[in-house]
């Protein structure tokens, strides 16, 4: 049991607020208790001080009973009067023994002492009390006094026969006998003090030795608070100081001894404590079993609540009314209700929210188990020209052909054992058979047709990839991807069906490769330029060439630029080819410039380079950082590349003419539409495709074209190029067309930079005249 749990802290907070309540109560009860016995303390001395004063009365009552009748003896009157000495102090001796009184005294009317029974007392010590008698000579008067260092109870009476003969007096001293019977009527110890110049004197007391040597040095403090109880925690007493006579040179001391509260308090203190225990041990044992009612059921409600956070099902641990089963049921309740979320978020996380088929998500946790049960194959769908349904009909008429679609595609005799939406318009179909081409076309032709939008039949067409996977073979990834390449295949395949056949993934592979690897290779120099001499046929001069660019891979060897310019096309690189491209081709011509050969080279640029509004200012920035003319700059773009965006692309031709640099048309007659915009397009020449010339002697069709194609490009004001020449009779036709450059094998393949110069420098020095040769001929 550790002080962190619930457990232990009920427990504690149990026994603190015990411990607190019974020690408020039993300080409370002490206190009150103490200050009971305080105050019967003092009423116990109070009435000890009366009970004293009351025996002094009574004894003062007996000696003036005494005093009077001696004073009214006939003989002792006429002792008194005849002044017999002897007679005097045998009646004093006589009467004093009578009531035990010790001291027996005669004085004359005006204070003189004539006999006493002490003759160490002087009539000076007797003056306090004789000053009562002034004025009353009939009535005695009583006083305690300091008289030869004894404090006495003395009583005065006057002698009259008839006049006031005497005063004769009578004493009982306050000694330890007084002061033993005063104990014995109160059950208290007295001591009784007088007054000295210097401090106080102890005349006697009925504590023990011990308290009585420690008394004189507490006399001050009980003398000067007479009245007021004193407990000393020096001595086991409370004492109390009253004066006996009216100067306040004698005072009584009277002790209670605080044994007689002080035993029953520490008795009920030790009650309390025994209480206190036995109520501490009860609350322990209550609060042990109190907390283990409770803690029990919270220890699993927390287990119970854990387990529902790890996802297993539990049953309720508590039941009942109280609000521990309340909380249980709360917790089964959350159980439930996560449980169902849970499925839910599950549903979600897999499901595509908008046909409710499973997702990509779905599909990779599934395919696997699919893959390795049985042979099938995978069917991956899609629907050609989407984005324009989209732009057309708006995105909810595309969600509710999404959503026509899905459901047919659940329909058929096939049922496929998953079907999944891999996102945009692509679906994927699982079946744990091997279908046949024939079966993949009937499902084609049953997706395509008839969809219902706004009272409106619409068509759509479709492509299908397919491909075959055999039991443990197949792995999620590989199955998809190659899928996927079937479906690449679909789209480029008039009967929009294809099949993924063996060696497809290695293709697929190996454009991967290029794709990644293309913008390291334009920073490790396995890329380079070269140059193909374009001839004009007027001067039989070489005065411009093509730029080309090429690849050579550290694995796969040199690469087609056909291959991997589309592979950059497709995954947004091309413009990282262009602007390498430029940037050599500009930084070589202007080497050549300044070393004389006043060359114009042409860059193929892609429609990606011309839809960018930045192309013209990057183009003339580095013409400008080389110091190069515009005019030594040609850019060539194909027809198909304007034809995709048309007006953007006339308005970037604009502005890259207007900086003086040429442009020409490349792969004339390969594209679609070109006569509608040529005569829009700011271009200064036109590359008939090759397609057109390789032949161009042998087939009078191509012949027929190039001297079409050249007349009405020269009618627009177009340079003509022709591109491909491969021989010199094909040499002679071009010529015999009209066409203005020629540009082929014949007369060189493309060179690097510096070959390109050599073989420059050679030409124009010595022309191969073959335009004279061909005439001849």
């Amino acid at each position: 049991m550790t002080f962190s749990s619930l457990r232990t802290k009920l427990i504690l907070i149990l026994l603190v607020l015990l411990s607190l309540l019974a020690t408020a109560t039993g300080l409370a009860t002490l206190s009150t208790m103490k200050r009971d016995s305080e105050l019967q303390a003092g009423h116990i001395l109070s009435v000890a001080g009366k009970v004293l004063r009351e025996a002094l009365n009574n004894r003062a009552s007996q000696l003036s009973s005494s005093v009077q009748i001696l004073a009214t003896d006939f003989g002792f009157r006429r002792a008194v009067a005849t002044a017999e000495q002897d007679t005097i102090e045998s009646v004093l001796a006589n009467h004093g023994n009578r009531i035990n009184a010790s001291l027996t005294l005669l004085l004359s009317p005006d204070g003189a002492l004539l006999a006493s029974s002490d003759t160490a007392i002087k009539a000076t010590d007797i003056a306090p009390l004789f000053q009562q008698t002034q004025g009353n000579s009939t009535a005695p008067v009583n006083d305690i006094l300091h008289l030869a260092g004894q404090p006495y109870q003395l009583v005065l009476a006057p002698v009259r026969a008839p006049a006031l003969i005497a005063w004769v007096g009578m004493g009982f001293p306050l000694d330890s006998t007084l002061a033993r019977q005063i104990r014995g009527i109160t059950d208290l110890d007295i001591s009784f003090v007088a007054a000295q110049t210097q401090g106080y004197q102890l005349y006697t007391s009925t504590l023990d030795a011990a308290y009585q040597q420690q008394l004189p040095a507490l006399l001050d403090t009980l003398i000067n608070d007479a009245g007021v109880q004193h407990s000393n925690p020096q001595q086991d007493y409370i004492s109390l100081a009253m004066p006996l006579d009216q100067q306040q040179q004698l005072w009584a001391i009277q002790h209670l001894s605080n044994q007689r509260w002080l035993s029953s308090y520490q008795q009920f203190r030790h009650q309390l404590l025994l209480i206190f225990g036995a109520a501490l041990s009860l609350t322990l044992l209550a609060g042990i079993i109190f907390a283990r009612s409770i803690t029990q059921p919270l220890k699993a409600l927390s287990y119970f609540a854990r387990r529902i956070g790890q996802g297993f099902d539990e049953t309720i641990p508590v039941r009942g009314n109280d609000e521990v089963a309340l909380l249980s049921r709360t917790l089964s309740a959350m159980q439930h209700d996560i449980r169902q979320r849970e499925q839910q978020l599950q549903f979600n996380a897999e499901h595509d929210s908008l046909t409710g088929l499973y997702n990509r998500t779905a599909v990779e946790r599934l395919l696997p188990n699919l893959l390795a049960s049985s042979d099938g194959s995978l069917l991956q769908i899609n629907i050609q020209q989407f984005k324009h349904i989209n732009d057309v009909l708006g995105f909810s008429n595309g969600d509710i052909l999404l959503q026509q679609l899905a459901r047919r595609l659940k329909l058929g005799p096939e049922m496929p054992v998953m079907l999944a939406r891999l996102g945009g318009d692509e679906f994927l179909l699982v079946y744990n058979i091997l279908l046949t081409e024939g079966q993949m076309r009937a499902r084609l032709a049953a997706l395509g047709e008839g969809y219902q939008l706004a009272n409106t039949q619409i068509n759509l067409k479709i492509c299908i990839g397919m491909y075959h996977f055999f039991c443990q073979q197949s792995n999620v990834n590989d199955a998809l991807r190659r899928v996927d390449i079937a479906l690449d295949n679909a789209r480029l395949a008039p009967q929009r069906t294809a099949i993924y056949l063996q060696g497809q993934d290695e293709s697929h592979q190996r454009e991967l490769m290029l794709i990644r690897d293309l913008p390291e290779a334009l920073h490790s120099g396995q890329f380079y330029a070269v140059y193909q001499p374009k001839i004009d046929l007027a001067s039989q001069q070489c005065n411009s060439a093509e730029a080309l660019i090429r690849w050579q891979h550290p694995k796969l060897g040199l690469i087609a630029p056909d291959e991997f310019i589309r592979l950059a096309e497709h995954s947004g690189n091309i413009s990282l080819i262009s602007d390498w491209m430029l940037q050599q081709v500009i930084a070589q011509t202007a080497k050549w410039w300044q070393q004389g050969l006043r060359l114009q080279i042409a860059v193929n640029l892609s429609v990606h380079d011309l839809l960018n509004p930045a192309l013209a200012d990057n183009i003339n920035a580095q013409l400008q950082q080389y110091q190069l003319s515009p005019a030594a700059l040609a850019l060539e773009v194909t027809e198909s590349a304007i034809m995709q965006d048309a007006a953007t692309v006339i308005t970037q031709l604009q502005h890259i003419r207007s900086l003086g640099i040429t442009l020409a048309i490349d792969d004339f007659g390969t594209g679609q539409s070109s006569l509608a915009y040529l005569k829009q397009l700011p271009v200064h020449e036109l590359k008939i495709d090759r397609a057109f010339v390789k032949d161009i002697e042998h087939n009078s069709n191509d012949a027929l074209i190039v001297a079409a194609t050249t007349q009405l490009a020269h009618s627009l004001g177009f340079v003509v190029t022709a591109e491909g020449l491969e021989n010199q009779a094909g040499l002679a036709r071009l010529q015999q067309c009209g066409c203005d450059k020629v540009q082929g094998y014949y007369f060189s393949r493309p060179l690097h930079g510096e070959a390109f110069a050599t073989w420059l420098q050679q030409y124009n020095s010595h022309h191969p005249h073959w335009l004279n040769a061909q005439t001849a001929k």
